[in-house]
């Protein structure tokens, strides 16, 4: 069986339910939906109607101005009275563009981390162009299960990371299976295997040879293709991703 660990399946405008019945015909049994300015309306209905489908809530740091203080108070409840929120998420650091507020990207990212903290919720993480803040962040919560989703990190940071938090995951999508993504190769045979985990990020980043939308249903081809780099059998991948995806989010 199959954990996609991050995805957008409430992007309706690309995906719908036929592409989830697709993906758990292909033995996709477990999706975590990613919050990005809380938890969506339609995150809530996907999470009622299926029960391979998880939630999680959260504010990503780019969208931090379409939120307002009532966010969350939205969030908090949530994640307390919902009991298919497995994690608050995705939430992190972006310095990637103009006019990015770092200040304000810590301060929201700190609220949330200290909610997770007191919910016992793990906290899944988006990281961009801001590794050394991240760092002075999240190493005073060496207590949360942390996913770095997506990780487009180095191993030496993945190294720093792995001696501050105990209990830390590193997700790997479309991207990582390209011939020429050689960083992503190096980080994935320099990790602990049961520090792995395998997501598609779907409607986004389709492997290399596929058309956007990236469809759920691609979870098993990005995993073959991580497996490959890892010179293990993808049904081996898949079992120990499983395992990892369970710890993780504890569901």
């Amino acid at each position: 069986m199959w954990a996609d660990t991050h995805c957008h399946l409430d992007a309706k405008e690309e995906l719908n339910e036929n592409d989830i019945r697709q993906a758990i015909s292909k033995g996709v049994k477990r999706f975590a939906i990613a919050g990005v300015t809380g938890c969506s309306g339609e995150s809530l209905h996907l999470a009622k109607t299926y029960r391979e489908i998880y939630l999680m809530a959260g504010i990503h740091p780019l969208f931090i101005h379409k939120t307002d203080e009532t966010s969350m108070k939205h969030i908090q409840k949530i994640a307390t009275e919902n009991p298919k929120c497995i994690a608050i998420g995705e939430i992190g650091l972006d310095y990637y563009g103009k006019n990015v507020n770092r200040e304000k990207q810590k301060t929201v990212f700190r609220e949330q981390l200290e909610l997770a903290k007191g919910l016992g919720l793990s906290v899944s993480i988006h990281l961009r162009r801001a590794f050394p803040d991240f760092l002075e962040i999240i190493r005073n919560y060496s207590g949360l299960i942390v996913i770095m989703h997506m990780y487009s990190g180095s191993l030496e940071f993945a190294g720093q990371l792995l001696r501050v938090l105990p209990d830390i995951y590193f997700s790997f999508g479309g991207p990582a299976i390209r011939a020429n993504a050689h960083k992503a190769h190096k980080v994935l045979k320099g990790l602990p295997r049961e520090r792995i985990l395998v997501e598609t990020d779907s409607p986004d980043l389709p492997p290399p040879g596929m058309s956007p939308p990236n469809v759920p249903s691609n979870l098993p081809k990005i995993g073959a293709g991580l497996a490959t780099i890892l010179c293990m059998k993808p049904t081996e991948f898949e079992t120990l991703t499983w395992k990892n995806a369970k710890e993780a989010f504890r569901w």
